[in-house]
């Protein structure tokens, strides 16, 4: 009876010692090395083993492998120090977590639009515990509720499981708002890294074909691996390809500080599951959006973060299309016809009572000239065809641009003709803020020739249909998506590559009352795949739009509000725009 009391005894103090030892090593902090290698696994990522890695990481530190393949696909931050050994908060795994799953673009948004009181947590950590928290599956709320805590094993097992679950499908949306406008922000599907990346150092117009090889001429010769690639919106000058960031970070930042180079994936976009977009939401009643042109502006083109930030703009979207500095199509902006329209595009109107206009749009101008003699205008705002005439206006901008050698320039003032000369001879092309600048080539310049200073000269518009003579602000886009719930279906002459691929696009769309812009992200498997046009009309639908016209998009898709990007632009590249639509 004693011996088999000992033993029942033996068993309990064994029981006891081995309950306190797992406690114990359960509460044991867990390294920031050992928290990435078990991202790693857990999502399947890549160990890549070429390129430079941290400084305090070899081959003999332990999980030194899944570190440095960490760093070399951008999940960790690209600094000289890692510090492995170190134990991880919560918070910190929960950041490598969020940036494996490939949201570190929404975390920038939310940084830079948030005022995020974060109390012990340090700010740059709260926008992923933001994400964490609000998305689904959710993050472990163990590591949500106590962030500055150490990683422990049984905190690391719980987060292994919840990314396992993420492979399943994640979606996170954000809801965002000021006094007029409403943001959401959308993200769904784990991203996953390129196989390649570029460093893109320049976007060249593609009437710039000699400018773009030399540029890359240059580059070679410093010793960079350069080249040319024709897309259909720009030639872009890349260096590489390289196998992976951290390589790619290097050579860009070795390149000459007048060059600002970004880094880009390369392929593997439109097969990605991420998908991210970003939505603006306002009251077509209460808010009348505006329209900004960069020419008037500064003179040139300009990204929408600077065009925005011009106007001190509470929001701003991209537009339609353009070449070089030049809008195509109609631009109405404060009542007054800036660019003529661009035959068989969707066009969007609207006026400060709220109603909106959409459909195709034509116009007619005339000159008149002495009260009697009339001529058509072929052009607002752009060069004259030959033997034709063309007006420039002051929301141009304070000179015209790349007007043709043989033109006779004529300036009008006070509804006078009060000045002209030959643009062969003319250093500027000056266009005055009371009046306009008329440009005549071939037949009508000598016409104008031979008309006296002093006589009397005037412009006039006509659009059709009648809605858009009523429409204050103006632009066209397409194609048109939806009208009036229903599906539409022409490609308004844009080719299979631009409607049936999956790009960056932007979106404009009504319900009766509200307005939405929309901005899909794309070409980064890490972040976004893009959307093909049926794809976006699905997605106008699920917003609950009832009328809908895609805008132009990739490199020009762009959505600012509350002094900030909420989307990301493919390569983190803005591209250079001739106009935007603001609300300020």
């Amino acid at each position: 009876m004693f011996s088999c009391k000992r033993i029942k005894i033996s068993s309990t103090i064994l029981l006891t010692f081995f309950i306190i030892l797992s406690s114990v090593c359960s509460a044991t902090a867990i390294s920031r090395g050992e928290v990435v290698y078990e991202i790693m696994n857990a999502l399947d990522l890549p160990v890549v083993q070429e390129g430079a890695g941290f400084s305090d990481v070899s081959s003999s530190t332990p999980h030194g492998d899944s570190i440095q393949a960490a760093k070399a696909l951008g999940i960790l931050p690209p600094l000289e120090q890692f510090y492995p050994s170190l134990e991880a908060t919560n918070a910190e795994a929960l950041m490598f977590a969020v940036r494996a799953l490939g949201l570190f673009n929404e975390a920038e948004a939310l940084g830079a639009v948030c005022n995020f009181q974060s109390g012990d947590v340090p700010p740059y950590l709260m926008p992923y515990m933001t994400i964490a928290g609000e998305m689904t599956p959710k993050a472990p709320d163990e590591m949500l509720s106590d962030p500055t805590a150490d990683v422990t094993s049984l905190t690391l097992g719980s987060l292994v499981s919840w990314l396992r679950a993420c492979k399943n499908g994640l979606v996170f949306e954000k809801t965002l708002q000021d006094d007029v406008s409403t943001v959401v922000m959308h993200r769904e599907g784990i991203g996953r890294p390129p196989k390649l990346w570029l460093v893109c150092v320049d976007e060249i117009p593609l009437n710039s074909e000699a400018r773009a090889r030399d540029l890359a001429g240059s580059l070679k010769n410093m010793g960079y691996p350069a080249f040319v690639v024709r897309q259909e919106w720009a030639f872009q000058v890349a260096i590489g390809p390289f196998a992976n960031y951290v390589k790619a970070f290097e050579v860009k930042s070795g390149l000459p500080k007048t060059m600002t180079a970004s880094i880009i994936p390369y392929g593997g976009a439109e097969e990605s599951p991420a998908l991210s977009w970003v939505a603006l939401v306002f009251d077509a009643t209460t808010v009348t959006p505006k329209i900004a042109l960069s020419s008037a502006e500064f003179g040139t083109s300009k990204p929408l973060s600077e065009l925005a930030k011009a106007k001190n703009a509470r929001a701003a979207v991209n537009g339609g299309y353009f070449s070089g500095m030049r809008p195509i199509g109609l631009i109405i902006a404060d009542g007054n016809v800036v660019y003529k329209p661009y035959n068989g595009r969707t066009a969007i109107g609207w006026n400060d009572r709220g109603e909106i206009y959409i459909g195709q749009a034509r116009l007619v101008t005339k000159v008149t000239v002495g009260g009697k003699v009339q001529f058509n205008v072929d052009g607002i705002n752009t060069p004259p065809t030959y033997h034709g005439i063309s007006i420039y206006t002051p929301e141009f901008g304070p000179e015209a641009q790349k007007i043709q050698s043989d033109a006779l320039e004529v300036m009008v003032r006070g509804g006078k003709m009060t000045w002209k000369q030959s643009t062969a001879t003319a250093s500027h092309h000056y266009i005055p803020p009371d009046g306009f600048l008329l440009v005549a080539r071939g037949n009508s310049r000598s016409y104008f020739a031979d008309v006296p200073l002093g006589t009397e000269v005037s412009f006039e518009s006509a659009l059709t249909p009648e809605e858009f003579g009523s429409a204050t602000w103006a632009f066209q886009a397409g194609p048109l998506l939806l009208k009036n719930g229903m599906d539409v279906s022409a490609n308004e002459g844009f080719k299979p590559s631009f409607t049936d691929k999956r790009h960056p696009r932007t979106l404009w769309g009504c319900d009766g009352s509200k307005v939405y812009w929309v901005v899909v992200d794309g070409r980064d498997p890490w972040h976004s795949r893009g959307v093909t046009l049926a794809e976006l009309r699905s997605l106008a639908k699920r917003l609950g739009m009832r009328d809908a016209v895609n805008l132009d998009g990739g490199g020009s898709s762009g959505l600012w509000w509350n002094g900030a990007l909420v989307n990301h632009s493919p390569g983190g590249r803005e591209r250079p725009l001739p106009y935007i639509i603001y609300i300020d």
